[in-house]
């Protein structure tokens, strides 16, 4: 088969779902440059021979397993917006889902930064406790810079094992459909899957996918994602709609007085029907595409007002997230 030389590490066909009309088009913003242009899905969100590299001399890609997963993970997710629900996903689809959320994880340049760090913030840890480093040690080859191609087999190899080592994290979340509207979209970036955690507002939070309070985010249209929240979350959703519910039979009230919307929001989580995002919560959703985004912010609309502001008020954010030494 023919290998695509330049290759996504945001899937095209959910670049597409931002798109309009026959070439696919949508609206980039480079927070390096500050700039938002019109392009479409094939010219973003990819790099040339991105997953090839060479084990002992002979060439490999990654390209076709990839290639393969996205279909599968693109008929799933058809599927949710056609039915505009997550009811009829299988545990088929759900696996599918959960192998190609853990591949997301692992795919991007951010991922990639993130892995080349690792020995600069090795370095930077032993020359703040002043620890001698044994030559020849594991630590000390761990404290050595890998080559392009060592990168690309070492979070390859990352890439390849991740729906094993993740895979069963996302099947452990309440899976809920967050919608919105055209007026007020979701956005998209070169890092999509986010995540956040309420219950830590230190920065960055603490974010591992098994944490109590987890959320995590992936946006699958302008006006659909899928949300996988931690079942402590929607714990406490169910039962404040049953206490909601126990108040009003208690004050034998015909209509239970629920301003926060929390019984349609338990219904909606326990039907797999869409939950309605307000303004806010999609700013919020938003932002965490624009924290967690590498370089690009993608959106069906030219409207990036959001992260613009986020730049003036945090310069760092131009880049992308970075793990810090303690």
């Amino acid at each position: 088969m023919t290998i695509a030389k330049v290759q996504h590490y945001v899937p095209q066909f959910l670049l597409r779902n931002f798109g309009h009309g026959k070439k696919d088009q949508l609206w980039a913003y480079d927070k390096t440059s500050d700039r938002a242009f019109l392009t479409n899905a094939k010219n973003v969100a990819s790099e040339s021979r991105f997953y090839d590299f060479e084990v002992a001399g002979e060439p490999i890609t990654l390209e076709p397993f990839l290639s393969n997963l996205e279909g599968q993970a693109k008929a799933v997710i058809d599927s949710i917006l056609d039915a505009d629900s997550l009811t009829g996903v299988a545990d088929e689809g759900k696996a599918v889902m959960a192998a190609f959320l853990s591949v997301q994880l692992t795919r991007t340049r951010t991922f990639r930064e993130e892995w080349n760090a690792f020995p600069r913030m090795l370095r930077e840890h032993f020359s703040k406790t002043g620890e001698e480093v044994a030559l020849d040690s594991q630590a000390e080859q761990l404290l050595r810079d890998s080559t392009e191609n060592e990168s690309k087999q070492q979070t390859g190899r990352i890439m390849m094992e991740a729906p094993q080592t993740y895979g069963h994290h996302f099947l452990s979340k309440q899976w809920v459909l967050a919608a919105t509207t055209r007026d007020h979209p979701f956005i998209l970036s070169d890092n999509p899957l986010t995540r956040q955690n309420l219950n830590d507002l230190s920065p960055r939070g603490n974010l591992g996918l098994q944490t109590p309070g987890i959320e995590i985010y992936l946006p699958l249209s302008p006006t659909r994602a899928l949300a996988m929240w931690c079942t402590t979350l929607t714990e406490l959703v169910h039962r404040g709609a049953i206490s909601i519910m126990s108040n009003a039979a208690h004050t034998g009230s015909d209509a239970a007085k629920d301003p926060e919307g929390i019984l349609a929001l338990s219904e909606a989580i326990m039907t797999g029907r869409p939950v309605n995002y307000s303004k806010q919560n999609v700013e919020n959703f938003n932002s965490l595409q624009v924290g967690w985004s590498e370089r690009y912010v993608f959106s069906s609309i030219n409207d990036f007002h959001l992260t613009k502001e986020m730049l003036q008020s945090d310069p760092k954010l131009k880049g992308g997230p970075r793990s810090q030494v303690a």
